[in-house]
């Protein structure tokens, strides 16, 4: 089931559910639907930050009281928790704030956090204002692309098929960018890692 479909059947557990996971398309949808009058902007923004954030605090809840045995379960993981842990140590807290546009990262990042020492209260108070600000960013970009389609365009149903197709390409555009991206960075690893030369040996 497409996030179209997800959005009118379900409506803000579409948007709740979507944002739980990494969930900028499904975001970006709604909030176009809020600018038609199908949701409304300010419970949509409202959703999908406690979506986020919920999201966050079961993850870093989860690398809290299982992150080892999670690396060790999803050996495909490793990557992305080695970027998120040179992320964290160079910035500290404020990594929140930076892996939280950064595609992939996010669910591995909290894993992370739950790993370190950082205290439980700042990770959720930096956490929940991360979680707003993105919901707000991601949420109105889709409301005045909204708009301005309107403007230009005016209200008619195609137009709107239209902009939602658009909408959907660009999200699974980006989506199969950084999935052909990290299989060619894992590959990149596993053939160093495989080459004598490197130093290393594969495991």
């Amino acid at each position: 089931m497409d996030p179209e479909t997800l959005l009118h059947h379900f409506g803000y557990l579409a948007v709740f559910l979507g944002t739980f996971l990494e969930g900028e398309t499904i975001l970006v949808l709604a909030g176009f639907l809020a600018s038609r009058g199908n949701l409304s902007v300010y419970l949509t923004l409202g959703v999908a930050a406690s979506g986020a954030w919920i999201g966050h605090v079961f993850w870093f809840w989860l690398g809290r009281t299982h992150g080892s045995r999670l690396v060790r379960r999803f050996p495909g993981f490793e990557r992305q928790i080695g970027r998120s842990l040179d992320l964290i140590e160079r910035y500290g807290a404020t990594a929140i704030f930076l892996t939280q546009y950064l595609y992939g990262l996010r669910i591995a990042s909290a894993v992370v956090f739950g790993l370190s020492r950082i205290r439980q209260r700042t990770f959720l108070i930096v956490q929940a204002i991360s979680c707003l600000i993105w919901a707000c960013l991601i949420g109105l970009l889709g409301y005045f692309f909204g708009r301005a389609v309107e403007r230009m365009l005016g209200e008619a149903e195609e137009i709107e098929k239209w902009a939602i197709l658009f909408i959907l390409l660009v999200g699974t555009g980006i989506y199969v960018y950084h999935r052909v991206r990290e299989r060619r960075a894992a590959r990149s690893d596993r053939e160093h890692a495989a080459d004598p030369r490197s130093g290393y040996r594969a495991l």
